[in-house]
């Protein structure tokens, strides 16, 4: 359909599983994914024993120690298919990343394995009703009780908080508003759910609110160990960049569909007996999506290199706030220029286009707004 970038054996090799298992298990159970409004646990599981979900983690943990540029490629793959199964892998990937990145010898051994497996599913809570950007305004709170800690609050649209397994949640002390990561694991007394949220966008990935009613954890779940209590935001701003990358590989993914499903529709739509691809302006409008899509593309692959080049991926939340800015209003546009190819049947849900464009809506509006992410990566550009 156009230009393919230049991978590696292994990245090559990543995308080639990735492929198989998107477009000969996960296609068919797209549809069935967006109308339940679930991911099936065993489709997850399968997932891991093909190993994309551990693509970036050591060995010993059960990953494949491979690089940035290989998870992004996998996660465009299965985003192409499902968007909504690669939100759901990449909210787990937010839970593996930070334990990896910030937990100890113990919680990594205790929570990646079943995680990187399939065997469970990883949730990542820090959203509350009052804030998604600002430790400072979290409402939910703990406090010690001699060697544990017991937390209150609620937390908001959590993805993956209805599956058995770990979370990574955040929350201020009480008394000195300091904010501390804690994982342990869901469903435990105290935690409990709200009804699924409904979203016009990635509707297979279901979000819940969370409700801390005196959780208790010891104090060995504190992310990082009991030491590392009050580090939250720093644990934090480790995690932006990676976080912006996975919702970018999503979108780029996202909009490959939308191509290639314009492409089809102008090759196959007739009119007084000849294909619509005739006409100029569905010419111009392919052209214009081919554009968004490739560039877009280029960008999320040049910063999945930057990220395994950077000794500190943190460095580059300016950079991958500003990538993100970028390809999801680029999204947006490619996905509504391919419906108007498609005219009347583009606004008609068994034609795929109508759904590309509800999932494409999301990456404006989750991890970082997009204005506010043009003001960091401004920032970024100017006074660093």
């Amino acid at each position: 359909m156009g230009m393919e970038f230049v991978l590696n054996e292994q990245q090559e090799m990543v995308q080639s599983i990735a492929k198989e298992f998107a477009e000969k298990l996960l296609a068919k159970h797209a549809e069935q994914i967006e109308k339940n409004r679930a991911v099936p646990s065993d489709l997850y599981k399968t997932a891991g024993e093909m190993g994309l979900l551990g693509i970036t983690f050591d060995e010993k943990y059960g990953g494949l120690g491979l690089d940035q540029k290989c998870w992004v490629v996998s996660q465009e793959s299965l985003a192409k298919e499902s968007p909504s199964f690669a939100t759901c892998v990449g909210a787990g990937a937010m839970f593996t990343e930070v334990v990896n990145m910030y937990g100890t010898e113990e919680q990594k051994m205790k929570f990646l394995p079943p995680c990187l497996a399939g065997d469970v599913i990883g949730s990542f809570a820090f959203t509350e009703p009052s804030t998604g950007s600002d430790p400072k305004q979290l409402t939910t709170r703990y406090h010690k009780e001699g060697d544990f800690y017991v937390i209150n609050g609620v937390k908001r649209f959590i993805t993956n908080s209805g599956y058995k397994g770990p979370i990574a949640l955040f929350a201020n002390d009480s008394e000195t508003g300091m904010t501390t990561a804690f994982v342990f694991d869901k469903f435990c007394e105290g935690y409990s759910l709200s009804s699924k949220w409904d979203t016009v966008s990635i509707r297979g990935s279901a979000v819940y609110d969370i409700f801390l009613d005196n959780v208790c954890v010891p104090k060995e779940a504190v992310l990082g160990g009991p030491e590392a209590i009050g580090t939250g935001f720093k644990i934090l701003k480790g995690l932006v960049a990676r976080s912006k990358i996975s919702v970018t590989a999503t979108a780029v993914g996202n909009m490959a569909k939308a191509y290639e499903l314009a492409v089809r529709y102008a090759k196959e739509k007739m009119h007084r007996d000849k294909p619509i691809s005739k006409f100029p302006t569905i010419q111009t409008k392919i052209a214009q999506i081919a554009g968004k899509y490739y560039s877009c593309q280029a960008y999320l692959y040049k910063m999945a290199e930057y990220a395994d080049f950077v000794p500190d991926i943190s460095t580059l939340a300016g950079e991958a706030a500003t990538m993100k800015a970028h390809v999801a209003d680029e999204g947006v546009d490619c996905c509504v220029l391919a419906m108007n190819i498609l005219s009347a049947y583009g606004i008609c849900d068994e034609y795929g286009v109508e759904r590309c464009v509800r999932d494409a809506l999301m990456a404006p509006h989750v991890e970082g707004v997009g204005d506010m992410q043009r003001i960091i990566g401004g920032s970024n550009i100017l006074f660093k």
